[in-house]
C-alpha cells in the first residue's frame, strides 16, 4: 500500500490505562504503516496530503495529539517561544531584573500554552547557535533581552527576514529600531531624579553608564544631563564595560582617583550603584554624606544597601508582560508596536 492509499480511519480500540499511545495506534488507525507516520511526524515532504491529514487525524483521535510533534503538525506552530539572553549566564543570577523578567514571562505564556526556552546569546559561537536553532524552526517567537547590539545584527536580520514575530526588552539599538521593542520611558522618571539632585544642593554629578552608544543608555544621561544642565560633565559620565556590580565599583573607583570634587553618582543601573557604594564605603567615604547615590531600576538590590538606595523605578513585571502581549499579536498575524512603561523616582536614604 502507498501513501496515497490510506485507508478509512480504523475506530481505536481501547487502551489499557497508563499506557502510552505509541505510532503503531496511530498507524494501525490511519491504516497506513508507521514509516509512513514517523516521516509525516519528521516533517518530510513525500507523503501525500490526504495521507498526512490522515495521520493527524488519527493522532488526535488517539490521544496522540497531547505529544508536541502531534500538536506542532496540527497547528503549524511548536507551542516554544525563545528568550535569548545577549550576557552570560551568571547575570541571571546576579540581576534580580532577570529573575523578574524570567518568572512573569513563563506566567503569561503559560496562559497562552507556550513554553519559555531559555537561549544565551553573549558570544560569537552562541549567537550562531541561536541563529540556527531559529532558522530550523524550533520556537514560534523570541524575545530578546540584550545589553546592547553588538554582534547581533545577523539575528536580527534572520529574524527580520523570517518574519517571525520577536521583541526586544529595553531599548537596546543603535540607530533606528530594527525590531519592535518594549523599555522602560526613561526621561520621566530620570528627570524627577534630577531635579531633587538640584533641590539637594549637588553641585558636581557623575555618571556611571554601559553601552553609551544604545539608545537606553542614550536617553538616560540626556535627560539627566539636559534636565540639570552644568551638573554633569562631560568628563563626569564614566562608561561601565558591562551592567554588573563590579563594572559600577571600577568605574567609581576610576571617578574617585581623577576626578576629585564630585558630590553625587547617578548609576544607570541599580547594580552600577551599589557597585559605586562599594567602592566608596572601601574608601571610607561616606553615603549620602560625602557623596550621594542613585540608581535606576528599583530593584531587590535597592533596598538591600546600606544606605537603601534612592532610584528611579521601571516595572519590570509590566515590561514582561506589555512584551508578551505583543508578541501574541505578532503569533496571531498582527502588527506588534514598540511600548513604553513609565517611570518615577523612588527617594530613600543613599542621596
Amino acid at each position: 500500500m502507498t501513501d496515497g492509499d490510506a485507508k478509512p480511519l480504523s475506530k481505536p480500540k481501547p487502551r489499557r490505562p497508563g499506557r502510552a499511545v505509541t505510532i503503531e495506534d496511530v498507524a494501525r488507525v490511519a491504516g497506513v504503516s508507521k514509516g509512513t507516520v514517523s516521516r509525516v511526524l519528521n516533517g518530510h515532504d513525500w507523503v501525500s496530503p490526504k495521507t498526512r491529514q490522515a495521520v493527524v487525524e488519527a493522532m488526535a483521535s488517539t490521544g496522540f495529539v497531547a505529544s508536541a510533534s502531534a500538536r506542532s503538525l496540527a497547528t503549524s506552530r511548536t507551542g516554544n517561544i525563545a528568550f535569548v539572553l545577549g550576557a552570560p549566564p551568571v547575570r541571571l543570577f546576579e540581576d534580580p531584573n532577570y529573575a523578574v523578567l524570567l518568572q512573569v514571562i513563563t506566567e503569561e505564556l503559560a496562559e497562552l500554552d507556550y513554553a519559555l526556552m531559555l537561549l544565551t546569546a553573549s558570544t560569537q559561537a552562541e549567537r550562531a547557535r541561536v541563529a540556527r536553532f531559529v532558522r530550523e524552526g524550533h520556537v514560534d517567537g523570541v524575545i530578546l533581552v540584550l545589553v546592547g547590539d553588538a554582534g547581533t545584527e545577523e539575528l536580527i536580520s534572520l529574524l527580520r527576514g523570517n518574519r517571525m514575530p520577536a521583541i526586544a526588552c529595553g531599548h537596546p539599538f543603535v540607530g533606528e529600531d530594527p525590531l519592535p521593542f518594549v523599555a522602560a520611558d526613561d526621561t520621566p522618571g530620570v528627570r524627577q531624579l534630577a531635579r531633587h539632585f538640584l533641590a539637594r544642593g549637588y553641585r558636581s554629578t557623575a555618571v556611571i553608564a554601559s553601552h553609551l552608544e544604545t539608545s537606553g543608555a542614550k536617553s538616560r544621561v540626556a535627560a539627566f544631563a539636559g534636565e540639570a544642565p552644568g551638573l554633569v560633565r562631560d568628563d563626569l559620565v564614566i562608561e561601565a564595560h558591562e551592567y554588573s556590580r563590579a563594572a559600577g565599583k571600577n568605574a567609581m573607583r576610576t571617578l574617585l582617583a581623577a576626578r576629585p570634587g564630585i558630590d553625587s553618582v547617578f548609576a544607570a543601573s541599580d547594580l552600577l550603584a551599589a557597585g559605586a557604594m562599594d567602592a566608596l564605603h572601601k574608601a571610607d567615604i561616606a553615603v549620602p554624606g560625602q557623596i550621594a547615590v542613585a540608581g535606576f531600576d528599583d530593584s531587590t538590590i535597592a533596598q538591600q544597601t546600606d544606605p537603601q538606595l534612592t532610584t528611579v523605578r521601571q516595572s519590570v513585571a509590566d515590561v514582561a508582560r506589555q512584551m508578551v502581549a505583543q508578541l501574541r499579536i505578532g503569533l496571531d498575524g498582527g502588527a506588534m508596536a514598540s511600548v513604553s512603561v513609565p517611570t518615577q523616582l523612588v527617594i530613600r536614604e543613599s542621596a
